[in-house]
């Protein structure tokens, strides 16, 4: 079975981004180095799912996790060691 989400271009990199900080679109495509299009789409799904919240932060508008999108990041990080651990063991 393959996660519906997990494997979606920038989904995980942008709920880590958001857990060290609240970022605004602009930064968001800096940082991720991603298409206008891909990250829009990205964020609208992310948004549906409930996992982040546009707000507005000193007169900008910042993208920041939802209460949901914090109780997953520990989930994902704890994911991310296991698939690290498992190409550590294919590798030796």
């Amino acid at each position: 079975m393959r996660p519906k989400y997990l494997y979606k271009r920038h989904f995980v990199e942008i709920l880590l981004l958001l857990n060290q900080s609240p970022k605004s679109f602009n930064e968001l495509i800096k940082t991720l180095e991603a298409y206008p299009d891909t990250l829009n789409r990205r964020l609208k799904e992310l948004q549906s799912l409930n996992l982040i919240t546009l707000v507005e932060i000193d007169g900008k508008m910042k993208y920041t996790l939802t209460d949901k999108g914090r109780k997953l990041i520990p989930l994902i990080e704890e994911a991310l060691r296991i698939i690290e651990r498992i190409e550590k063991l294919i590798g030796e």
